[in-house]
């Protein structure tokens, strides 16, 4: 280094400016047309860096398959739920878009060090309502702005709630021993922070579509660093079995022939008669109650209407025929 602080003398410039113009310096400089390699932080885990996205896929695709069977069984939700999206952005992006009001749940997860985000769209919410009521999972015309949930819709959201508990607990297993723990609940999501603008998520997404339409979604949002150190868990390979293998098919059988024993109370209601507080507390046994028998009659499996049947009589004994399908499972009714 020269005297003055420069990193090269005078002398030493014009004797480089020299080399350079006798052509024995050709002036490209060094690092020049290096071999760079992209790292994607997506991609499978090789090097101990990053994570196992093909792992996270198969939990999305162990959580949808419970999820979607504890609706069915607990709140009798029959939209169909699609398989989830599993995508990696910073927190802010993933902010921008949702709606104004949502059921966000914050909740541990051990050994995940931060909380784990579920936001469940208000269309769900409101849909699985209209189900539950005896609707048909229609998307339902939301009002803009932001507005607190009733009391029914917060029974319907706990619900579902556990459900997602339960589903996201079984679909760790293979892979990781994890428990859910609710810690706080939002109805904004720009209120739920979990994270800081930059930081980066993984973003598993259940979209919800009902007759054709689209009803809203579910997500579930983990925090990169948490999946990152939870990465060696994460190398774990479950076993893919063929859908066309003799175990698979043999599998099928037993289990349709063990749900054809399972068994259930066929309810055939014939009629109500309205009745007075007064008339009702004095009656006593021994008493006779006339009623008109009506044309049809409802025929519910366990408490779920199935069936209108038309009252009739086979012999001595009163026997029903029936009519009509009254159960939503499909496009082809049968009459």
């Amino acid at each position: 280094m020269a005297e003055d602080g420069k990193l090269l003398s005078d002398e030493e410039m014009d004797a480089i400016g020299e080399l350079v113009s006798s052509g024995a310096l050709d002036g490209e400089g060094y690092n020049v047309g290096l071999d760079f390699k992209d790292h994607d932080l997506l991609a499978e885990d090789t090097t101990g860096q990053g994570i196992n996205m093909r792992s996270l896929e198969q939990i999305s695709e162990l959580f949808h398959r419970n999820f979607r069977t504890g609706m069915l069984d607990t709140l009798r939700y029959n939209a169909r739920f699609e398989e989830g999206s599993v995508t990696f952005q910073n927190y802010a992006q993933y902010l921008e878009g949702l709606p104004q009001t949502a059921s966000v749940t914050l909740f541990s997860m051990p050994p995940f060090r931060n909380d784990v985000l579920c936001l469940i769209h208000p269309q769900v919410i409101f849909s699985c309502l209209d189900n539950w009521f005896g609707g048909s999972a229609r998307s339902l015309t939301i009002v803009e702005g932001a507005r607190a949930f009733t009391a029914t819709e917060k029974a319907v959201i706990d619900q579902i709630r556990k459900t997602i508990f339960a589903a996201l607990t079984e679909a760790w297993s293979p892979f990781l021993r994890v428990s859910c723990e609710l810690r706080s609940h939002e109805e904004n999501p720009q209120f739920a922070n979990i994270a800081g603008d930059s930081d980066f998520v993984v973003v598993n997404r259940f979209e919800t579509v009902g007759d054709g339409e689209n009803l809203g979604f579910v997500d579930l949002v983990y925090l990169y660093t948490d999946l990152k150190l939870e990465r060696d868990a994460l190398r774990r390979r479950l076993q893919v079995i063929d859908p066309n293998s003799k175990a698979d098919q043999d599998w099928k059988q037993d289990m349709s022939e063990s749900m054809n024993e399972v068994p259930f109370n066929l309810d055939v209601k014939a009629g109500e008669l309205p009745i007075s507080l007064h008339h009702l507390r004095n009656l006593k046994v021994g008493d006779v109650i006339p009623f008109r028998v009506p044309d049809s009659a409802e025929v519910s499996v366990n408490g779920f209407p199935v069936f209108k049947a038309d009252i009739g009589s086979v012999g001595k004994q009163a026997a029903v025929k029936i009519s009509e399908t009254v159960m939503v499972g499909g496009d082809d009714e049968r009459k």
